[in-house]
């Protein structure tokens, strides 16, 4: 039955920790593309046309072959596809051109000013327009590329979009305004948002988004009321919308891309290695297109992520109820168990306990939720190649056989073992003698004023420690150079921390006279429960106080030894702050441990497969010492 319960936590806590997988088919790129401007699919997902800085359109088919391709004479800003497979291209060149399906031109219209933007419905009965610095929506006859009427506006406008069924045209003004238009050209809304408008999308009900440079893309209603705000890395550059707006793709410029729902939560997301540029749907929503500075486009298969999605929440809902039926199956066997021995008197005293036992809860639930449940979340995620929301990869040991070969792991595991025992002999020693002074002033005011006085100092702040002893070693004001030039030795004076040989040593004598206050407090109390009957015996048979304290005191203070030792070694292990403040590992990385290179792999490298894998193994490292410790350290009591 024991076994039984463990297994089920184990699976309680696994379960829904594993994002989904995301699979990206072979980039495909067209030479001398360069930056990518526009991405776009055709209703029938057999093309794919994407525009570029390098003054270059290009379809690809499905399979990403290069159907064919135009140049205009300078940036081109925006593609689109009608469904008759026609290319809809604006240009900085001032024009605006039309392709048919076999790459032949239609036509090409001077608009006498640079083709900001260009956008239609599916079957190409609204075409929209916006030219450079122009406060108004231009329609164009996607037949022959004639102006047939305009929409104004109040504002400047940077790009507007037309919805696949062109019942709707949205527009972004230069002054963070957005305006809804119907396809009469009446303003259904206008509304503002929090930053620089960077690209817009619209759904076929009037559901629009908006991706700004205040790393933000928000989310209105037809009646332009804000429905919700997500979050991203950086700058958003493009956003739209799948073919029934029951998702959103977003890329911004630290080249990640996100697929958010209908809701607003975040399904997946991935960084790829290029600033990210454009985002489009295949028609089924299963693809999405991810343009990049570099003018490759990867087809990224989220269809996986959707699947998954709709899979974990079934199989989320099954596992909890297979819970629910397992544990009420052993409350049943515990009770009958409890009935066969007559133990129900142990029920009785619980009952009687109750609100001690519902007090509790919630410090277990809050316990569970951010101790155990990050650590057995740490555990799983070791054995993965690991970006949250994006692509998740089984390699089993790889990242523990990846620790082996990392040289900033060897070189943080030599720094980390002369920091434990210079850190033990700090916490133990200089503690126990301010104890063992304070201890035997005769007078209990000092005994009372000294013991306040030290520890007065914690209300001090760690950074403020630290930042002050920073200033000590700085090279050209610092206090230890200045005293070195004072006493006549300043051919002494040196950058104690931007030196190699010297900075770990220098962040070894922080803190000196190293009296922690909390090993003395510790220490002290010791002191304070030893009987003083063994001392007055020592003294009657002649002992000195060198020996009432090594054959009396130090055996006596065994148990508070352990505890010291112990809580330093998995401080010691664990703590990277300092270092992180006062050097961030270097100078090169002369004072890298292994706690600093699992915070840099989680946060500057995204890497938290690694991470949890140096996590875990820092926590049998712990693991073993306390042991070993508890083991071979004996208290008086033991």
């Amino acid at each position: 039955m024991r076994r039984t319960s463990w297994v089920l936590l184990a699976i309680m806590l696994l379960l829904g920790l594993a994002p989904p997988n995301v699979s990206a088919e072979v980039q495909w790129s067209s030479e001398g593309a360069e930056d990518i401007t526009s991405i776009v699919v055709s209703t029938d997902g057999s093309r794919v046309a994407m525009g570029s800085h390098g003054s270059k359109a290009v379809v690809f088919d499905q399979e990403g072959r290069p159907l064919f391709e135009m140049r205009a004479g300078n940036v081109i800003n925006a593609v689109d596809l009608l469904e008759d497979g026609s290319l809809l291209v604006a240009s900085d060149d001032r024009h605006l051109y039309a392709y048919g399906s076999e790459g032949q031109l239609l036509w090409d219209r001077d608009l006498k000013r640079q083709a900001k933007s260009v956008s239609a419905s599916s079957d190409g009965s609204v075409v929209a327009v916006v030219l450079q610095r122009a406060k108004e929506v231009m329609l164009v006859d996607a037949a022959t590329g004639e102006a047939v009427g305009s929409f104004p506006v109040d504002s400047i406008l940077k790009t507007a979009k037309v919805s696949a069924n062109g019942v709707w045209i949205v527009a972004a003004g230069a002054d963070q305004f957005i305006y809804l238009l119907d396809q009469d050209g009446q303003l259904r809304s206008r509304f503002g948002v929090s930053g620089q408008v960077q690209s817009v999308a619209v759904t076929d009900e009037g559901d629009v988004a908006v991706g700004t440079n205040a790393r933000q893309v928000e989310l209105f209603d037809e009646a332009g009321a804000k429905v919700q705000s997500l979050s991203t890395r950086d700058h958003v550059s493009s956003v739209a919308f799948s073919k029934e707006g029951q998702l959103l793709g977003v890329s911004d410029l630290s080249g990640t891309f996100y697929l958010f729902d209908a809701s607003g939560s975040k399904l997946w997301e991935s960084k790829g290695g290029q600033i990210g540029r454009a985002v489009a749907f295949s028609p089924d929503g299963t693809i999405l297109y991810a343009g990049q500075a570099d003018g490759r486009i990867r087809p990224l298969d989220v269809g996986s992520v959707i699947a998954d999605a709709k899979s974990q929440t079934q199989a989320r809902t099954a596992y909890w109820t297979a819970s629910a039926l397992a544990a009420g199956v052993l409350l049943t066997a515990g009770l009958i168990y409890l009935k066969k021995r007559n133990r129900f008197g142990m029920l009785k005293d619980i009952w009687r306990s109750k609100w001690v036992y519902v007090g509790l809860l919630p410090s277990f639930g809050l316990l569970f939720t951010f101790m155990y449940f990050p650590a057995f979340s740490g555990l799983f995620h070791s054995l993965y190649e690991w970006q949250p929301g994006g692509k998740t990869t089984f390699i089993g040991l790889d990242n523990f056989e990846r620790m082996l070969h990392d040289p900033y792991v060897s070189k943080g595991l030599g720094n980390l073992i002369i920091l434990i025992v210079t850190g033990l002999l700090k916490a133990l020693i200089p503690p126990l003698i301010v104890a063992e002074l304070i201890y035997h002033l005769r007078s209990k005011k000092l005994q009372y004023g000294f013991r306040t006085a030290f520890t007065a100092s914690m209300v001090i702040p760690g950074v403020a420690g630290l930042l002050i002893w920073q200033n000590f070693y700085d090279p050209n004001m610092g206090l230890f150079n200045h005293f070195l030039e004072l006493i006549g030795l300043g051919s002494w004076a040196h950058g104690w921390l931007g030196d190699p040989g010297t900075a770990l040593w220098a962040l070894i004598f922080i803190g000196f006279p190293f009296v922690g206050i909390l090993q003395l407090l510790v220490l002290y109390a010791g002191l304070l429960a030893i009987p003083n009957e063994l001392m007055e015996a020592a003294r009657m048979d002649g002992a000195g106080l060198p020996r009432i304290i090594r054959s009396i005191h130090l055996p006596l203070l065994a148990g508070q030894f352990k505890f010291l030792i112990i809580m330093g070694l998995i401080g010691i292990i664990q703590d990277f702050n300092g270092i992180l403040i006062v050097t961030g590992g270097g100078p090169m990385d002369s004072t890298y441990v292994p706690a600093l290179q699992m915070y840099y792999a989680a946060t500057k490298f995204n890497d938290l497969g690694y991470a949890s894998a140096l996590g875990v193994s820092m926590f049998a490292v712990i693991l073993v010492i306390t042991i070993v410790s508890m083991r071979f350290i004996k208290s008086s009591e033991e």
